[in-house]
């Protein structure tokens, strides 16, 4: 079994007659290639060609350069009605390929494409486009192309809207990752959404909205502490200027940094009562905070404890004894 998918086995006749087949199939892509590239140089544009960059892309679709192509046809198109026509069956059909290849940059960026043509037209149709992005992340929660899409498609709905309706939008986004983040706390995908909206959303108090958000991730920390999503929102949380200027006093920022101390220690020493060894990620960040504490104590230089972890990492993890060595050595973090 490789990525759900399992291997078949092949006679040595079943081998010859796929390759046999193989080698048709791309005699004949490379015709229909060569064809195509022809009528671009003769600077050939109809609804024919179309429909033979249509049959290339469904076979190849990071052609790039066919996109391209496909392009310079619709818009030698002369009548504007049937560019409207083309656009939007173009969007169904960037919708089949994306449920095949969902990760493919040029499917994507043909259909931002298509969009802004039909904006131009005030053709756009910004409600269906978040609906099926939003199937699209059923299908796969953690693709971060549908969320980049997803951004793209709300930036494009706000446009014009009234104050009122942007802040409902802004906070239905940002539930909207909590949902996801509580269907699985490794999705990287989500913590980086949620980053990008929650300076968005309206708070009372931004240092409760910090307090709310380390204890959503305490959850997180406490089930999953391998994954580095998590930590890298936690670093986010405890460094980003829109949390760190709303805490009062720097008395406030140590106790919020000991207290995830003390949550990360607590976890790091569970994972070692079950695994005999301390967790890397868990050293990681205990380093991190260790240093932030530090450096609000106007003390720049390792300490002991310090020292003795990255040590530990060294052993724990050698593929980066290189990174943990260079720490020792210039006493700053590398990363």
């Amino acid at each position: 079994m490789q990525h759900g998918i399992k291997r078949q086995h092949l006679s040595e006749e079943a081998k010859k007659s796929k390759l046999e087949k193989d080698q048709i199939k791309i005699k004949n892509y490379k015709s229909l290639v060569d064809q195509l590239f022809q009528f671009r140089d003769d600077n050939l544009y109809n609804e024919d060609i179309f429909k033979l960059t249509t049959k290339c892309l469904l076979i190849n679709p990071e052609f790039y350069t066919m996109w391209n192509y496909r392009r310079e046809i619709l818009l030698n198109l002369n009548n504007t009605e049937i560019f409207i026509n083309y656009l939007k069956e173009d969007l169904i059909f960037l919708l089949g390929l994306l449920k095949k290849f969902p990760k493919c940059y040029w499917i994507w960026n043909h259909r931002k494409w298509c969009l802004m043509e039909l904006v131009d037209l005030n053709k756009a149709d910004w409600d269906f486009e978040f609906n099926t992005i939003s199937k699209l992340l059923e299908l796969d929660e953690r693709n971060f192309h549908c969320w980049q899409y997803r951004r793209y498609i709300i930036a494009n709905m706000k446009k014009d809207l009234d104050s009122t309706v942007i802040e409902e939008i802004d906070r239905r986004e940002f539930d909207y990752t909590t949902t996801k983040i509580q269907n699985n706390f490794s999705n990287f995908s989500a913590w980086h959404q949620r980053a990008c909206s929650i300076k968005l959303v309206k708070h009372e108090n931004s240092y409760d909205c910090l307090k709310d958000e380390l204890d959503l991730i305490k959850t997180g920390i406490f089930m999953s502490p391998e994954d580095t999503s998590i930590w890298l929102y936690v670093k986010y949380l405890l460094t980003d200027t829109f949390f760190i200027d709303s805490i009062k006093s720097k008395n406030d920022y140590m106790d919020i940094l000991q207290d995830q101390l003390k949550v990360v220690e607590e976890v790091n020493e569970l994972e070692n009562e079950d695994t005999g060894k301390d967790n890397v990620e868990c050293l990681k960040m205990i380093i991190f905070l260790k240093d932030l504490i530090m450096k609000q104590e106007g003390n720049d230089k390792f300490d002991k404890d310090i020292q003795n972890i990255i040590h530990k990492l060294v052993d724990l993890d050698p593929l980066r004894k290189g990174r943990y060595k260079d720490m020792l050595q210039n006493q700053v973090l590398t990363e």
